[in-house]
């Protein structure tokens, strides 16, 4: 079962900025349709329950599900102060990527992702340019005790080793992503790619991110 609430909501969110920024008209269902069937897909139900609750193709939810990983909205003013923190992703044919979020512990919304087979200082670097967050000692950044973030020290951003506190609320992004994925028993198709697999992930945070206004 999913939330009804959170359904109606997140497919009115859908259609009045993501489906009119993207220019998406769908030609052989309608826009509501559509939307409320990726917001069910979100929400944690199999593609084929999907296809089979809305009567809309598995093929068509998966390229609207692509489609939302381009949204790009107007940048908010960000507030400086960041949680950030890595969890593994797996693949069915044994391959680990390590997934790295940042959130604005103020807004509470996802800002950048990355997708990598390290965990490195590097990585650090280019997960917060990746999100047009530029490094710079005006912002503050909250993380756990890996040594690839001693590399803010180097470049004189403010940080903090957090255990418990502001930074469990990465953690709680981390955990509504796993439970989305425990429907995909916990990984991804053998032959799917790292490029998918990040476009897949960017379309979940464009939903999670629109659930997060108002809240």
């Amino acid at each position: 079962m999913i939330n009804k609430t959170k359904l109606e909501r997140l497919t009115t969110l859908m259609l009045s900025s993501v489906f009119s920024a993207l220019n998406l008209s769908p030609r052989f269902h309608g826009s509501e349709s559509i939307a409320r069937a990726l917001s069910a897909y979100y929400l944690g139900l199999s593609l084929r329950r999907v296809e089979d609750l809305f009567h809309i193709p598995r093929s068509t939810v998966q390229y609207y599900w692509r489609k939302l990983a381009n949204y790009s909205p107007p940048p908010p003013p960000c507030s400086g102060y960041y949680a950030v923190d890595e969890t593994r992703i797996r693949v069915v044919n044994g391959l680990l990527y390590w997934l790295w979020i940042v959130r604005d512990l103020n807004t509470g919304k996802v800002v950048t992702v990355r997708l990598s087979e390290t965990r490195s200082g590097l990585d650090i670097i280019l997960l917060f340019e990746g999100g047009r967050v530029k490094l710079e000692k005006t912002i503050n950044i909250l993380h756990d005790g890996g040594p690839w973030y001693n590399i803010l020290s180097t470049l004189g951003v403010k940080h903090e080793h957090v255990t418990f506190g502001k930074r469990n609320l990465v953690e709680q992004v981390f955990r509504s992503l796993k439970l989305r994925l425990a429907s995909m028993d916990k990984h991804f198709p053998h032959n799917v790619s790292k490029t998918s697999i990040l476009r897949w992930v960017k379309a979940f945070f464009t939903l999670y991110n629109l659930l997060q206004q108002g809240e």
